[in-house]
């Protein structure tokens, strides 16, 4: 005959159970536990293992302790020179204060609403005390800055610590976009038209100078060739007299012998001369 069990002992098994499954519960390592009773704190849990608690009457309220991410809907905002801009940004956070983030929030969905409105409104302020310019290049990690530390500081009443807030993108809308590359592009073949203004006004200086230092140099090498050659000549014709003083009968021949070969050449096939010129005495007469 098979054993009957007695009811009595199966009743008390399963209250048994019960009675264990609501007093133990386990923390994990990434995790962080609230004992609640009637809405109210009773204790926190931080270590890692199994726990005991008051069976019906206290609540487990598991919270992460790692590093969690909010991503904040992109978002128009206004520069300081009344341009709009599309700003997309996300938060790296987590819970340092798991009682005051429970009397705050409650929840990690509250909780990132809350974060993305705080992020929004930062950046909103933040934005539109720069230029359009600057919030893409020179200020970026000003405006992030301000804005982490506005964001840290609202976060922290709610036993949030915020690790980093980032921009993913800060681009033009759409309806913007064209109209502002069309203003850029007009900017710079402004400042296109103003550089080659410049370089031709610095050219015709180059080449005023050029010429004028062309002038120069053919003024003095004139001069210097003029004073050359005068010198020459003076040193020729002082040569000269020096020579004729010396043997004026020898000079005479020499001038006569540079006449021939001048005149006498094989093409001259006929030449009349002045009886009176006594061009051809050193050959009639030598």
């Amino acid at each position: 005959m098979p054993m009957r069990l007695n009811p009595v002992f199966i009743i008390a098994a399963v209250a048994a159970f019960l009675l264990a499954f609501n007093t133990i519960f386990m923390v994990r390592q990434t995790e962080q536990a609230l004992i609640v009773s009637l809405g109210k704190i009773v204790r926190e849990v931080d270590s890692p293992g199994l726990h005991l608690k008051v069976p019906f009457l206290h609540q487990v309220v598991m919270l992460d302790k790692r590093i969690l991410e909010t991503d904040s809907p992109a978002e128009e905002v206004q520069t300081l020179d009344k341009e709009r801009v599309v700003v997309d940004s996300f938060t790296r956070w987590r819970i340092a204060d798991a009682g005051q983030f429970y009397v705050s929030v409650r929840s990690v969905g509250i909780a990132q609403t809350r974060l993305d409105t705080i992020v929004n409104s930062a950046l909103r302020e933040e934005v539109a005390m720069v230029r359009l310019a600057e919030l893409v290049d020179s200020k970026r990690a000003f405006v992030m800055g301000r804005t982490v530390a506005r964001v840290k500081s609202e976060a922290r009443k709610m036993g949030i610590s915020v690790v980093d807030v980032r921009l993913k993108r800060a681009d033009l809308p759409e309806s913007n976009s064209e109209a502002v590359f069309r203003r850029m592009r007009a900017e710079r073949e402004k400042e296109a038209r103003q550089l080659r203004a410049q370089g031709e006004e610095e050219a015709a200086k180059i080449r005023a100078e050029a010429e004028k230092q062309r002038t120069i140099l053919l003024a003095n090498a004139t001069r210097d060739s003029q004073k050359l050659r005068g010198e020459g000549d003076a040193k020729a014709i002082r040569i000269t007299g020096e020579a004729f003083s010396r043997d004026a009968e020898f000079y005479k021949l020499t001038r006569s012998l540079e006449t021939y070969k001048n005149v006498l050449t094989p093409s001259s096939t006929l030449m009349v001369i002045d009886p009176s010129v006594n061009l051809l005495d050193k050959l009639v007469n030598p």
